[in-house]
């Protein structure tokens, strides 16, 4: 997706743009929707270098335990069952600063993310939040970034820890007068669990603030970087516990068993931006403007060969905030329109010199996108302590595909074995990707209206009930309608893919959230009923490939839990502390009568994910805990077949982090260990349709981890 959203502004310390953590965190609890605010700097120091490192303790999220690499699997409230496939990361709109991590038609990518550069991250669950949340069935995460102002000084840190992992980041804040400057690279080398699962990246974010009076602020953001990632085989379950180290050999259905491609996944992107706001007594306008520039190769791809996409996003937005009366009730009118555009050129090549570069061109694709989209919301105070909500969000997006292939049917081929290495790192030479005559072209248009009715009540100081219904929409990808053209284009498949259709959603939530410094809950129900939801892989035995399709009826529903609590202070010195924080998020997530699958249990999605910690702090910023994770047992298939063989176990891992950070934050180092009982256990599978084989293809979780840094201010 490609659109600007402005951040609030006008709350926290001198009106501070973006608003201060906790300027947010008592925001969002006056909120009608499942909304919650994650700090990122005052988290005890600990590894992150990933969006799993930060969103752990968050209700809501799921993630995959992806070690020590930056991607891994995110998903919230079932916006996505594909870890694999054009539409892994769809269903959740990700933005840094209120910019895209995407395209108009895609969702999250995890390259973009640097959690260095991260002050705080807002949470959007479900599609209550017309400004980010309501065209994605998941919900929203926005990333908003540290400013000379709220990250002040010269820091240095280094964290080093199994499997060949190190990052170093550098970071410098200054203000001055109306101005202020925010500077900050980190670099990052994983060696892997796995062979051929190193990582390499390195990223540069910046931004400029200018206050030239009180009334007027703007802020110019810059970010680039690169990352280098080699992808691992997944295994059979049944041999993962002697496999989870090994590189296997790779096994693509209908050709066999052959040795490993070494898939490289390598991405680029530059990126600027700016937010302007002006204020005018009780009204606020805000302007933004942007352009992102992203390129990615990937090679080389069983049957898709090489692929080298790169898109070009630019867009505009505006936005008006003003505080009055209706009625003689206060009220808070919010109003804006985004406008984004996307350019893309996307090219597939056979390969050649043993998959290290490129051969004939398969495909040569011009994508363009639009999607526009207008809100506007209304907060009313109808009683004292008690605000009602009522908003509408209006898009219309566009997408457009040229293929300019001439060249004609191409026949795949099966792999050519070269002679056995000696190499170290062996790119086989197959298969060869084939494509069928003609053109693959579509040009499609949607638009939908989405409304929300909410109610927030401030029962007690600080203690909140909210309830809320919405509509979320979400639309199919380019790649999405690209694979399904691919595939009817193809003679042998006899039985085709219709049409794909844009998913809608209507969603009941009601929570109660609140609390103080020393005990803090946030507790949300939630029942979603979709309509042609949208899924990666094709659940029919017929087609049997990662392509999108529709599911008539489905039905999500779900609690998510949180607690933080200090139940103990003054334990053994004055300041001292005892801390428990926990984590539930139980989902019923399946099929609403269904001709084939009828009420069954979506795959993918654990029914129970629990995250526990318990720790004691030290006046002195001396502290020590222990957490567990658990996840409890995942269906493999989407008809249930296949018994226990194609059901991934439950696993329970257990950590340990001991660590000091300095009253006045000059220093900090931490020592942290995870996985401590090294459990074997599956951590990222697609589904299929239904059992094939022996066993189901997953990939491994890291074994057991220590990892240890040091920061220090200058």
């Amino acid at each position: 997706m490609v659109l600007l959203e402005a951040i609030v502004v006008g709350g926290g310390a001198g009106g501070l743009n973006p608003p201060s953590f906790e300027a947010q965190k008592d925001r969002f609890l006056r909120r009608a929707g499942a909304e919650t605010v994650v700090s990122v700097t005052a988290q005890d120091p600990g590894k992150q270098g990933s969006v799993s490192d930060l969103l752990t303790r968050t209700p809501g999220v799921y993630l995959t335990e992806n070690g020590g690499q930056t991607g891994g699997f995110v998903s919230m409230r079932g916006s996505d069952i594909a870890v694999e496939g054009s539409r892994n990361g769809r269903g959740i709109r990700a933005y840094i600063d209120g910019i895209p991590l995407g395209r108009t038609d895609a969702g999250f990518t995890g390259a973009l993310i640097d959690p260095g550069a991260t002050d705080y991250i807002e949470v959007y669950r479900g599609g209550n939040s017309l400004r980010y949340g309501s065209i994605a069935t998941g919900g929203a995460l926005n990333f908003v970034s540290k400013t000379g102002r709220s990250a002040p000084g010269t820091r240095a840190s280094i964290d080093i820890g199994s499997y060949g992992f190190v990052q170093g980041r550098l970071e410098h804040g200054m203000f001055k007068d109306n101005y202020d400057l925010y500077l900050q690279t980190t670099g990052l080398r994983y060696g892997g669990y796995q062979p051929r699962t190193d990582e390499n990246n390195i990223r540069f974010s910046g931004n400029f603030g200018w206050r030239p009076n009180e009334n007027v602020e703007s802020r110019t953001f810059i970010s680039a970087g690169r990352t280098l990632q080699n992808l691992a085989s997944r295994i059979p379950l049944d041999q993962l516990p002697s496999l989870r180290r090994s590189a296997p050999l790779l096994s693509v259905a209908g050709v066999g068993t052959f040795p490993y491609f070494e898939q490289d996944l390598n991405f680029n992107y530059q990126r600027i931006a700016n937010r302007t706001t002006i204020r005018d007594g009780d009204t606020t306008y805000e302007l933004g403007a942007y352009f992102v520039n992203t390129a990615l190769d990937h090679m080389p791809v069983p049957f898709a060969g090489i692929i080298d996409n790169a898109w070009r996003d630019i867009g505009v937005s505006g936005r008006i905030e003003h505080k009055t009366q209706i009625a003689g009730l206060p009220t808070e009118l919010v109003g804006g329109v985004r406008v984004g555009h996307t350019a893309g050129d996307f090219k597939r090549f056979r390969h050649v010199n043993l998959g290290a570069g490129k051969g004939d061109k398969l495909y040569d694709w011009n994508f363009s996108s639009w999607l526009i989209e207008s809100y506007g919301e209304a907060a009313i105070e109808i009683l004292p302590r008690v605000k009602l909500f009522t908003g509408l969000q209006g898009v219309h997006t566009s997408r457009r595909l040229d293929d300019q292939y001439t060249g004609g049917a191409v026949a795949a081929l099966g792999p050519v074995i070269p002679p056995p290495p000696p190499p170290i790192r062996l790119r086989p030479g197959g298969p060869q990707p084939g494509r069928f005559a003609g053109q693959q072209d579509y040009g499609r248009e949607f638009q939908a209206l989405n409304p929300k009715l909410g109610l927030n009540w401030e029962y007690a100081t600080a203690h909140f009930l909210f309830a809320n219904v919405s509509r979320s929409y979400e639309v199919p990808s380019g790649a999405d309608l690209s694979d399904v053209l691919a595939y009817n284009a193809n003679p042998a498949n006899a039985a085709k893919v219709g049409d794909l259709k844009a998913q809608s959603a209507w969603t009941w939530e009601a929570g109660i959230r609140g609390g103080s410094h020393r005990f803090e809950y946030d507790v949300t129900f939630y029942h979603m009923r979709l309509r042609d939801e949208i899924m990666s892989r094709c659940a029919d035995v017929l087609c049997g490939t990662t392509i999108a399709f529709n599911m008539p009826k489905t039905i999500h529903n779900g609690i998510e839990a949180a607690v933080k609590t200090v139940p103990v202070t003054d334990l053994f010195t004055p300041g001292d502390s005892v801390f428990v924080n926990g984590v539930w998020n139980f989902t019923d997530f399946r099929f609403d009568g269904d001709p084939r699958f009828g009420n069954r249990s979506l795959p993918v999605i654990p029914a129970h994910q629990v995250f526990g910690e318990v720790g004691y702090r030290h006046a002195s910023g001396l502290y020590v805990s222990g957490n567990i994770r658990h996840l409890s047992k995942r269906l493999a298939t989407y008809d249930g077949s296949g018994g226990s063989n194609f059901v991934i176990p439950a696993y329970t891992l257990f950590g340990a982090r001991i660590g000091y950070k300095d009253p006045d934050d000059r220093w900090s180092a931490y020592i942290e260990g995870r996985n401590l009982t090294d459990e074997v256990y599956a951590s990222e599978f697609s589904a299929i349709p239904s059992a094939a084989g022996t066993s189901p293809l997953v990939r491994p979780g890291e074994g057991r981890a220590v990892y240890a840094g040091a920061s220090l201010k200058f």
